[in-house]
């Protein structure tokens, strides 16, 4: 049985470090238009983090989309949409996080990445990187069975030494830091859109002050000068206790600058929603459901790219914020539906009314005949259920 299991986990290893490198779009790469982590023939899973650069003149928003490929690197089907791993954004970024994939919405396999950079008056840079392999539920493996002990040997007596005063111990140091993974920017504030002050190197560590209360998990961090700054917890490690860190209040994000207007080609696409269910219904508190809404392209022509798709929960009394999340769609066309799928979790106000607020398209990236059907609402009572 041991060596079925183990021949089994030398056969999946094999398959992974024997996938060749597919050729990318535009060879050579440009340094400014490119992902860097993760490498061709890597294994990913869960919510992993994709680094990379998107940092080209007169570039209007970049995002990152991915398709299924078949275990010997073919395309099933050429004409498959490809999916948003990310979401657009309009931000440079140079050797940094490029955005952050779900891989749990997927199942385990093979895929191919596409990065889209969109330009002012040029067609799109486009780089692609394939295969990496998801893999958020990997095989069982047979426990190692426990060595028996040797024999135990009887050694002659010997007379101890004298006792002497031991020197006091170190007392272990709990002060929580991070260590930088790569070249970390340390920014002004706890998002990339902030302005880089700086960088650890590898290996460099800082001394955790606090983390950001907007639950972005950025930590803010005092440098060896006494300066302060904040830095991403995707670039570091963290050591010592940082159970009982204050929440800090971080810098607002800059201003973005305007862009300048580019008319819109003339489109034929209409967006909208043509059906929206909750995978529980009424929701539970504190409870996690999934909101599967239809989208639908009604228009007579294509959509112009793929597109974002904004969630948000309001308390009805108050108007407070109890919740938000997000996601995306491909490009459509004309007649063709894509049915997203996005989680949320709601924790306060229960046995309240509360409306879930859904706009699609949010960042406006889908030029259509008519705008004002991309949004749509669902009131509904919070079930208490757990919550006290």
């Amino acid at each position: 049985m041991m060596l079925k299991f183990r021949s089994a986990a030398i056969l999946l290893l094999l398959l992974v470090f024997t996938i060749t490198l597919q050729a990318q779009e535009g060879a050579p790469a440009d340094p400014n238009a490119m992902i860097t982590w993760p490498p061709p023939v890597y294994v990913v899973s869960g919510e992993f983090t994709i680094h990379g650069s998107a940092n080209l003149p007169n570039m209007t928003n970049y995002f990152i989309e991915y398709r299924p490929l078949n275990e010997d690197q073919t395309i099933p089907d050429e004409n498959a949409p490809w999916l948003p791993a990310t979401l657009p954004s309009a931000a440079p970024v140079l050797n940094d996080v490029l955005g952050v994939w779900n891989t749990t919405t997927e199942e385990d396999g093979l895929y191919e990445l596409r990065l889209t950079i969109n330009m002012r008056g040029s067609a799109p840079v486009i780089y692609r990187l394939s295969p990496v392999r998801i893999l958020n539920f990997p095989p069982p493996f047979a426990a190692v069975a426990t060595a028996t002990p040797p024999p135990q040997v009887i050694l002659p007596t010997v007379q101890p030494p004298p006792i002497q005063a031991s020197p006091t111990a170190t007392p272990f140091d709990t002060t929580p830091r991070v260590t930088a993974t790569t070249n970390a920017n340390i920014r002004r504030g706890d998002s990339i859109f902030h302005e880089v002050l700086g960088a650890l190197r590898p290996g460099e560590s800082a001394t955790i002050i606090g983390i950001s209360d907007s639950g972005s998990g950025w930590y803010n961090i005092q440098l060896a000068n006494g300066s302060r700054a904040w830095i991403a917890p995707s670039v570091v490690t963290v050591s010592g206790d940082t159970r009982n860190l204050p929440r800090i209040s971080p810098p607002a994000p800059p201003t973005a600058t305007p862009i300048p207007f580019t008319p819109t080609p003339i489109t034929q696409a209409n967006l909208a929603v043509s059906s929206l269910t909750l995978s529980v219904d009424p929701p539970r508190c504190k409870e996690t459901f999934v909101i599967t809404l239809r989208i639908t392209n009604f228009g007579t022509g294509s959509t112009s790219s793929s597109g974002a798709i904004a969630v948000q929960d309001v308390h009805t009394a108050t108007g407070t914020i109890a919740a938000t999340t997000s996601g995306g769609f491909p490009i459509l066309a004309p007649g063709q539906s894509f049915d997203a799928t996005i989680p949320l979790t709601v924790s306060t106000f229960f046995n309240e009314a509360h409306r879930i607020s859904i706009v699609i398209d949010s960042l406006n990236q889908v030029a259509e005949t008519n705008e004002s059907d991309n949004s749509v609402v669902r009131d509904y009572t919070l079930q208490k259920a757990s919550c006290s």
